[in-house]
């Protein structure tokens, strides 16, 4: 052993030099003295094995394939690398870390990329109740109401004017929100004006007489999002205000027989729409439409001038919608198809190229089982049915874990991790429904309320039970309404649902 100080050779078993006195050290303790270095090529195998992953999840799982067998195979070679350095070269860990995440990552990323199987016994359009064929007309009459373009200041397809259109808003604005007051001085202020529009509407009202000769409505919707087959809407409620503005200005002249029948057939071709209704806006432009001509049958009843032949014929016709025509069963079964039919386009948009792809914002046949399973929900409520077989949401290797809404309309974070998109449609289409619902319910309050108007001007005797909100309805002869609280469950506020009325024609001033 030569000395590291002097230079001297020494016996390899000696331990202090024999020239200098130098403490000898065992090349072996010095070696140990030396600081390891990390693998490099371990390190490249763990940012070969992150690389992979990005990809397999963002971009191109095909070249991740590769990247990651690189990866393996970079690993492996540290790991001889670092067997062979006796200790000088580290990093075991990062390439075992390497291997062990490709192998996870494969394994959970293949299984979460099953999607559950495809719903069994479907809806299809033939479950939609529909208008006879002989009446397929009648949807064309309703379709001819429409304006090319829906944001023009006029309404030339119903033959109104920009004036027109303009009088009949603010007419009925105080309508709404008015008092018996205000809603006579906007009628002499306007009455030429809205003699005008009545005249200049005649198209309309012509197209109105035909569609109620028909005995049903039909809806021949298809169920895709296509905003031309919903354009009539704006002047479907626009002709509803326009009846509502002259049977408020007949009425106030002394010739409601004559404007109650004409409000009579506007108002049945609504319900007849109603029973075929397939969007749900189209049902509920339907309800609205229908609660305006509650509100105008109302202010006729309430009316001291109003002839007895007036009041037989509002209260025959304007009794309560039928369970088929207050029925959301339509709407609910054509939202799904339509619903299906989007997804399926999402889903197409969304399928990667590459045929191993393991990401897949968007399990179809899951959001479509969750969607049905709520949709079933609501028709056995429509139906008064208690019991309905849920469907699984996850596949069939899956734990069949039950996957409900919360009060958010907000699926449990596990369900929105596996099926992101379906998850957040799945979710706005529920918000849309409760909506819906209420809306529904706020028109059987109306009905109610018109019934007690109907029944307190004959004379006879009423109920004020409640249907919904409160226990019972609010007779207010001061602020001359009759109401219910609304969804917040709070009286004067703007949740009311309510009916202006005169206490004196109803015998209300004992």
């Amino acid at each position: 052993m030569q000395c590291p100080k002097c230079g001297t050779e020494n016996p390899d078993e000696g331990q202090i030099c024999i020239g200098c006195s130098h403490v000898l050290t065992d090349p072996d303790t010095e070696q140990q003295k030396v600081k390891p270095k990390i693998s490099k090529i371990a390190i490249a195998s763990a940012l070969l094995v992150g690389l992979a992953a990005y990809l397999t999840v963002f971009l191109n799982p095909t070249l991740a394939f590769f990247v990651a067998l690189i990866g393996i195979f970079t690993a492996i070679t540290s790991l001889v690398e670092i067997r062979r350095s006796k200790k000088k070269i580290i990093g075991k860990s990062f390439a075992i870390g390497a291997i062990i995440f490709v192998t996870m990552q494969t394994a959970l990323l293949s299984y979460w990329r099953i999607d559950a199987a495809p719903v069994p016994d479907d809806y299809t359009i033939s479950d939609i109740k529909s208008a006879a064929p002989q009446h397929r007309q009648s949807y064309e009459l309703l379709s001819s109401l429409a304006d090319k373009y829906d944001d023009l200041p006029d309404a030339p397809a119903i033959g109104l004017s920009a004036q027109d259109v303009n009088t009949i808003e603010q007419v009925s604005k105080v309508f709404k929100e008015g008092n018996y007051s205000q809603i006579t001085d906007v009628l002499k202020e306007n009455a030429d004006s809205i003699k005008d529009a009545w005249a200049n509407a005649k198209k309309a009202r012509d197209i109105v007489n035909e569609l109620d000769r028909f005995p049903e409505i039909a809806d021949l919707t298809e169920p895709n999002l296509c905003v031309d087959e919903i354009r009539f809407f704006k002047n479907l409620k626009l002709l509803a205000h326009l009846y509502e503005a002259f049977a408020y200005l007949q009425n106030e002249q002394g010739n409601s027989p004559d404007v109650v029948t004409e409000l009579i057939k506007f108002d049945s071709v609504f319900r007849k729409l109603s029973i075929n209704a397939r969007f749900t806006i189209t049902k509920l432009v339907c309800f609205s439409i229908l609660a305006t001509d509650i509100i105008t049958a109302n202010s006729i009843t309430n009316n001291p001038h109003a002839s007895q032949e007036s009041l037989e014929l509002l209260t025959k016709h304007f009794t309560p919608l039928t369970d088929e025509q207050i029925s959301m069963r339509n709407p609910i079964i054509f939202e799904y198809l339509t619903c299906k039919n989007e997804l399926t386009k999402i889903s197409r948009n969304l399928k990667p190229k590459h045929k191993y792809s393991t990401f897949s914002p968007l399990k179809l046949n899951s959001a479509l089982r969750l969607y049905k399973n709520c949709c079933d929900k609501w028709i056995a409520v429509e139906e008064n049915r208690r019991e309905i077989k849920e469907l699984t949401v996850w596949p069939t290797i899956y734990p069949n874990i039950p996957v409900t809404f919360d009060s958010n309309d907000s699926v449990p974070r596990y369900y929105l991790i596996y099926n992101p998109i379906g998850s957040i449609i799945a979710g706005i289409l529920m918000s849309v429904w409760d909506r819906a619902f209420e809306i529904k319910t706020k028109h059987r309050v109306y009905e109610d309320l018109l019934q007690i108007v109907f029944n307190k001007r004959l004379g006879k005797d009423v109920s004020l039970k409640a249907r919904a909100y409160s226990d019972r309805y609010i007779i207010d002869k001061e602020k001359k309404k009759i109401f219910s609280p609304g969804p917040d469950g709070k009286i004067d506020t703007k949740d009311d649902i309510k009916l202006m009325i005169n206490p004196e024609v109803l015998k209300l001033t004992d």
